[in-house]
């Protein structure tokens, strides 16, 4: 079968970019043709131009030259519609990752602001409709199986939508063949969208699975040889220098030295974006391959974001996570539970490496507090549990595929 996928993979993310190399992978290992259908906003690709380096966002480009089938480009739901028939796609996948955003009237009201009050306007991708919401079926010759899998709604702040509002979201929902979702906040949004109708699954994210859908992962004597590691290494990255201070980091250096460890400076797409004492640091360009390769083969990562974890817990790795996810409120507070980087470390048991950095009142655990849950990391039950989200994984795959099928 031709098969469509729809998500983020036109962005510089190492980790965007691996979610949609696996499901690419796992399908073709099941005999199925992938198409990743090439959908990405001008303004969405400007920001990245202008963020990113040029020779990162190249790196990103190549890579989807070499890994991804896509179709032509597309910038709205009537062109999605019209790759779908040119390419003859019997059925399309959309996700992972954020791909279920929506920001109500009452979330994009601004106060204070110079008038006072006002609007805020998000990104097309973020708002409803679009083709992550299924709008290309309005504009299809024919019905197809459209399915949402492990999606997330990126904090959502659903609770605030109105009657009108949910109402609307719920017609697009009921395009979909299939949904799961990656976390407990946009389960209880699908929730609460459908009236109950709809209870999703929450299912991994594909990176969960990558070790088992891709086979051309670089060896751990490759990897410290091309960046010239030492066998142990923790991998650092904040991004930005005011999460922890530079005496926070000399003390988290030689802590790790005490115990036979490097702290080695971990970029981001956009570089290493924080001030840092340390001797080693990964330059750019670099592949999502060999920046999933590096998390893999370390003895830990510290640091900001979510796919960094996630490669950490489906590899056993030891992680601590500063999470720059949630909802605020009133600027001070952090609503844990809308964190889709603690819901992962919760099914993993592992919360307790997870200290949510924006909340003002949360007291930064020290230098020497990290090292000892890197130390003390419970690798057997991480990997155990993997196990399990990994069979859990393969059942959501074999469900979407019947339901392709039907």
């Amino acid at each position: 079968m031709n098969i469509g996928i729809l998500t983020y993979h036109a962005v510089c993310n190492f980790g965007a970019n691996l979610q949609v190399l696996s499901t690419v992978q796992y399908l073709r290992n099941q005999g199925h043709n992938p198409i990743v259908i090439d959908w990405l906003l001008d303004e969405l690709d400007s920001r990245y131009r202008r963020t990113t380096p040029k020779i990162q966002y190249k790196e990103h480009e190549e890579f989807r030259k070499a890994y991804l089938p896509m179709t032509t480009r597309c910038r709205t739901s009537e062109e999605v519609a019209k790759v779908i028939e040119k390419e003859n796609i019997d059925a399309v996948i959309i996700g992972s990752d954020a791909v279920l955003q929506h920001f109500g009237f009452w979330s994009r009201v601004v106060i204070p602001s110079r008038k006072i009050i006002s609007y805020a306007t998000p990104p097309m991708d973020q708002m409803c409709p679009n083709p992550y919401w299924a709008a290309f079926t309005t504009y299809l010759g024919r019905r197809i199986p459209v399915c949402m899998m492990s999606a997330s709604s990126q904090n959502a702040p659903y609770k605030s939508y109105t009657l009108k509002e949910l109402s609307y979201l719920d017609s697009f929902l009921q395009r979909f063949s299939y949904i799961s979702v990656r976390d407990t906040w946009t389960q209880g949004m699908v929730s609460r969208i459908t009236k109950g109708r709809i209870i999703p699954e929450i299912t991994p994210d594909p990176v969960f699975a990558f070790n088992q859908n891709v086979n051309y992962i670089p060896s751990k004597e490759d990897i410290l040889k091309k960046f010239g590691l030492p066998d142990k290494y923790v991998l650092v990255s904040f991004h930005n220098s005011n999460t922890v201070s530079q005496e926070w980091l000399i003390e988290l250096q030689n802590e790790a030295c005490r115990n036979g460890i490097e702290c080695v400076a971990f970029p981001f797409p956009q570089g290493v974006e924080f001030q840092h004492p340390y001797d080693k640091e990964i330059e750019l360009p670099l592949s999502p391959i060999d920046w999933y390769a590096l998390i893999k083969y370390s003895s830990g990562y510290v640091g900001h974001n979510m796919h960094p974890i996630v490669v950490s817990l489906h590899n056993a790795v030891p992680c601590f996570s500063f999470d720059n996810y949630g909802i605020v409120k009133f600027r001070l507070f952090v609503n844990s539970k809308s964190s889709k980087i603690y819901h992962i470390m919760k099914t993993f048991n592992v919360e307790k490496n997870c200290f949510p950095c924006r909340s003002k009142f949360a007291k930064t655990p020290t230098a020497q507090q990290v090292i000892s849950a890197i130390l003390n990391f419970d690798k057997d039950s991480v990997r155990s549990i993997g196990d399990k989200y990994l069979s859990r994984y393969n059942e959501m795959m074999r469900k979407i595929l019947n339901v392709i099928s039907k």
